[in-house]
């Protein structure tokens, strides 16, 4: 049976007591380990494994594991295999400041069937990442997956857990296939058994009670929310580099910054481009929040990294310009970059980018076509052997089409609208005939022709952002439009966990396609209900906007379960690196630039509307 939410927000000192007198053991073993009262779990030697983890700065944890008749008992037969280990001396135990604690005791156990262990179905096989760990035994050896290593090992999947599971065994030594990896684990010969536990991390002279191997409650009200995103936009400035690009990627476990998903490339790291404009524009959300000027001064120096990957063509014979990088000039580096300098633009005053960002307008409208349907890419090394894409034909068209890129590039020419002045006629007249054209090919013939690309789950938060711009514009307030936000919107909502159909209570506020599944925190579907709640507010509809502000609580809270606070990098290989960033998964360690900028950038325009419960 796993805890509420409610039974975190108990006092804990007897379990500081009992982190202190570890740790005192841990310096000296003639100091008795003394179990004081009123601990918030039973030990049953029946079943009561207990870990205990040394972590450190800059050091590799060290742990160990063991079960005896009493509590006492088995943490001095842990400590005492700590002390003997090679890199105890190492750590500085005596300061806990810097040497933290991780205690953690098997308090439940049930057999399972290791074939149908899944964690996208609720159920007695279901294995949360997390709050669920595994005990097993292999060639007469028990091997204990504690609910905490989800977290201190960065897994979420089943194929993760076994694969990490098949490297502690040996067994990953007679494949290298991943799939025959799980597959052989799946088969043991042994009875496997789903554990839950207990756990608490030391924090200074606290002991932080974990949930899913965090700290909880979280804090969560108006003021954190400010705290976070001023935080994550310095977290961006600060991680930035000498020629303007942003740190791209972290594994706060190891310390990589090799993107999980291009591991080959290593040198330089993969890198891109419209990532990097959204760090420029959450610097310049911070910007405006709090009007200090390294946000300012980041971004300009962001701006620059991003004009030095400029290229340029002719529009019907006038100047056009387009980001080039990887090979690539995609349409939505076009838009976001876009979007970005206007943000700056409006921000600043600085009138030196003028010239790109008209040239950028002409270049977008060029990757408009008669139909209305935009072309993903006018650079691609697969097509047109490398060169520019002019006129693509219908296959190419498909294969070159982006589902997020449209929106991204719309909301770029609504802003420029919207901000620049002294427009020339002719390329204000021929923003708004190619973007109308833009708009109804995406609201209407878009779910016809790639009605395969569509999922439960809306995520086109950048054209509902888009939108919300263009229904400001004359004769852009269609019907259709609105429908498309308020209906993307309500079925985000539909798909969102509730108080009372959540699993676990840290899932409300968090996605899912289908109900079960485990949950999707994602700040940028939330940064598409925030444009309906402002265009909900622009039309005058205040009782849909009081609807949707109630679900962005709700995912805004859920969000913050992701942040890495002081209290809660205790397993990361350099804390100070990783604090203040944002997850993009529950328990995966990994930062990407785009898991803050989302999030930072929702943050800072829930904030000025929310208010304290």
């Amino acid at each position: 049976m796993l805890p509420d939410e409610q039974f975190f927000s108990q006092d804990f000192s007897a379990e500081a007591v009992l982190l202190r007198n570890i740790r005192k053991n841990l310096l000296d073993p003639a100091v008795s380990v003394d179990i004081p009262e009123g601990l918030h779990f039973s030990f049953n030697p029946e079943i009561a494994q207990i870990y205990i983890t040394l972590f450190q700065s800059g050091l590799r944890s060290i742990r160990w594991g063991s079960r005896r008749k009493t509590l006492s008992e088995t943490i001095q037969r842990v400590t005492e295999k700590l002390r003997g280990h090679r890199e105890f001396t190492a750590f500085a135990v005596a300061d806990p400041g810097r040497c933290r604690i991780l205690f953690e005791v098997v308090t439940g156990e049930y057999p399972c069937d290791p074939r149908k262990i899944t964690v996208i179905e609720l159920g007695p096989d279901r294995l949360e990442p997390g709050l669920h760990g595994l005990k097993f035994r292999y060639e007469g050896k028990p091997y204990y997956y504690m609910p905490t290593d989800a977290v201190t090992c960065g897994l979420m999947t089943i194929n993760q857990v076994f694969s990490h599971l098949a490297r502690r065994t040996g067994i990953a030594k007679k494949t290298r296939r991943i799939s025959e990896r799980v597959a052989m684990m799946r088969s043991l010969p042994t009875d496997y058994a789903i554990i839950t536990s207990f756990a608490c991390v030391s924090f200074a002279e606290q002991a932080l009670p974990l949930y899913r191997g965090y700290p909880v409650p979280i804090r969560f009200d108006r003021e954190r929310l400010r705290e976070s995103l001023l935080a994550g936009s310095t977290w961006i400035l600060d991680n930035m580099k000498p020629n303007g690009q942003f740190l791209y990627f972290y594994d706060a476990l190891t310390g990589s910054e090799i993107d999980f998903q291009h591991p080959k490339m290593t040198d330089p790291p993969y890198y891109n481009i419209l990532r990097h404009s959204g760090g420029t524009i959450t610097l310049l959300r911070a910007f405006e929040l709090t009007g200090e000027t390294k946000y300012l001064a980041g971004a300009e120096k962001s701006i620059e990294f991003f004009l030095s990957v400029f290229r340029e063509h002719a529009y019907q014979g006038e100047y056009a310009c387009y980001p080039f990088f990887n090979k690539k000039s995609k349409l939505g580096g076009a838009g976001i970059g876009l979007v970005a300098l206007l943000h700056y633009f409006r921000l600043s005053g600085d009138q030196r980018h003028r010239g790109y960002i008209d040239g950028l307008v002409r270049h977008i409208l060029s990757r408009i076509s008669e139909s209305g349907e935009m072309i993903g890419y006018f650079i691609h090394p697969q097509f047109h052997n490398g060169g520019e894409i002019t006129a693509p034909d219908e296959q190419t068209m498909k294969e070159l089409f982006s589902f997020y890129y449209p929106g991204e590039a719309l909301l770029g020419l609504a802003l420029y609208l919207h901000h620049v002045p002294d427009i020339d006629p002719g390329l204000r007249a021929a923003v708004l005939a190619g973007s109308k054209r833009a708009l109804d090919f995406l609201i209407h013939d878009r779910p016809r022709k790639y009605h395969y690309l569509f999922e439960s789950l809306p995520a086109d938060g950048w054209l509902m952002q888009a939108i919300e711009e263009w229904v400001k514009i004359e004769g852009f307030s269609e019907q259709a439009y609105i429908d498309f936000v308020f209906n993307d919107a309500q079925a985000m909502i539909d798909h969102m966990y509730q108080e009372h159909d959540s699993p676990y209570f840290d899932y409300v506020g968090s996605f899912y396609y289908r109900y079960g599944e485990h949950a999707y925190p994602d700040g940028a579907r939330c940064e598409g209900l925030m444009a309906a709640y402002y265009l909900a507010r622009h039309l005058g509809y205040d009782a849909r906007a009081a609807h949707l502000l109630k679900y962005l609580r709700k995912a805004a809270k859920n969000l913050m379960y992701t942040c890495n606070t002081p209290e809660s990098v205790y397993a990361h290989c350099d804390p100070a690196t990783s604090i203040n960033s944002f997850r993009f998964k529950m328990t995966r360690q990994w930062v990407r630039v785009d898991s803050v900028q989302h999030t930072a950038c929702y943050y800072a325009r829930l904030y000025p509307v929310m208010e304290d419960a």
